[in-house]
């Protein structure tokens, strides 16, 4: 029988020829869960321009056999902008993967099911790749919560499915050298666990920090739903990521403090006053970036002093006086000119200039 567990051993060796470039450091990221694919729509787009790099978890064959993952995935993960993160190379860090998991679907799973009995309905099935599940397999197998298709995915009903992904993609986010934050587009996998105490109310806080979040960036960021545009998505992000850090510190702050509100209007009402806040700021910074009067060089002054701007102040017939004068008035023309610039680069610099330069490059309104 084909091998239900993968040699954690060898899988390692296999993937240190991909992962080198980027597994050392993953700060600031997005992981994508339960599907390898990212969807192509305004979240996809959205969640790319909000993180430093959106990572999805993918088995290793993926490298060997590409085409597992769609067209978008593999562009983006060509450019850059979606990281694969591979469970074989990374799972064994964590010293009780695999118990964790099997207790949990022991104490929940198991009795919900025998509760169910008869009253149970087949519903839809997922497949998840053998390389994801470590030893979890089978146990699986063994309960009747799992079937082996071949040697290397087992198909098990969706819900469970996505309580394995939900699990996998907060494990593999909480190592050190990805600190990534988990994320989906599927609203029903937002709550997918039950916790009692003071887990419920990370959770909930965690719950009303993510809302916070989804709402500031409609308001700030709502991009268009249709196709993604990788080239001008990659051009945007290489001209001014660098921007995304501060902003992105900003948002998390708010959503941060808002999540501590114990009532909803308060919630809804704070997040209000900070768009408010943030839009009058953004359209501050927009007009100081857009220049009153075109791209003013040195040069265009020469015209000012052939019309005789300067001979009042300076004897007409001394040559060296006219020169001395010019310069001077140049010099100290040139140096008001470079304080205006001063003060736009100034404003290029603020956390909301992000938003002003998406809106403007990206077409976002």
């Amino acid at each position: 029988m084909a091998s239900k567990v993968l040699k954690k051993k060898s899988d390692r060796q296999r993937c240190r020829k991909y992962i080198p470039e980027w597994l050392p450091i993953m700060p600031s990221n997005a992981l994508y869960f339960p599907h390898i694919n990212v969807p192509s729509n305004a979240w996809t787009t959205q969640a790319i321009l909000y993180w430093d790099r959106l990572a999805s978890i993918v088995p290793l064959d993926f490298m060997e056999n590409p085409g597992q993952a769609d067209e978008l995935t593999r562009r983006l993960m060509v450019e850059g902008l979606v990281q694969p993160v591979f469970p074989a190379a990374l799972t064994y860090q964590v010293e009780r993967f695999d118990e964790c998991f099997i207790e949990y679907v022991e104490r929940k799973v198991i009795p919900f099911r025998r509760h169910l009995g008869s009253m149970q309905r087949k519903g839809a099935v997922s497949l998840v790749h053998a390389e994801k599940l470590g030893r979890i397999p089978d146990f699986l197998v063994d309960a009747g919560l799992a079937k082996q298709v071949n040697a290397s995915w087992y198909q098990m009903d969706t819900p469970l499915a996505n309580r394995f992904m939900a699990y996998l993609a907060t494990v593999l986010s909480a190592l050190p050298h990805i600190d990534a934050t988990p994320i989906t587009d599927m609203a029903l996998m937002a709550d997918t666990f039950g916790m009692r105490g003071r887990a419920e109310a990370m959770r909930a806080r965690g719950m009303h920090a993510a809302k916070a979040r989804s709402s500031l960036l409609k308001a700030m960021l709502p991009v268009p739903d249709g196709p993604l545009d990788v080239d001008k998505l990659l051009a945007f992000k290489c001209r001014y990521g660098e921007l995304l850090p501060k902003f992105r510190e900003r948002i998390e702050r708010h959503c941060a403090s808002v999540a501590l509100l114990s009532e909803p209007e308060a919630r809804i009402q704070a997040t209000k006053e900070f768009v408010d806040d943030c839009e009058g700021e953004i359209a501050e910074i927009t007009a100081a970036m857009t220049p009153a009067f075109g791209k003013v060089v040195l040069g265009s002054l020469i015209p000012l002093f052939g019309s005789g701007l300067a001979w009042h102040a300076t004897d007409a017939g001394n040559k060296i006086a006219y020169a001395g004068s010019a310069m001077s008035f140049a010099g100290a023309a040139y140096q008001a000119i470079a304080s205006i610039r001063d003060l736009r680069l100034q404003h290029e610099r603020r956390p909301l200039a992000y938003v002003s330069h998406a809106r403007r490059v990206l077409g976002i309104r």
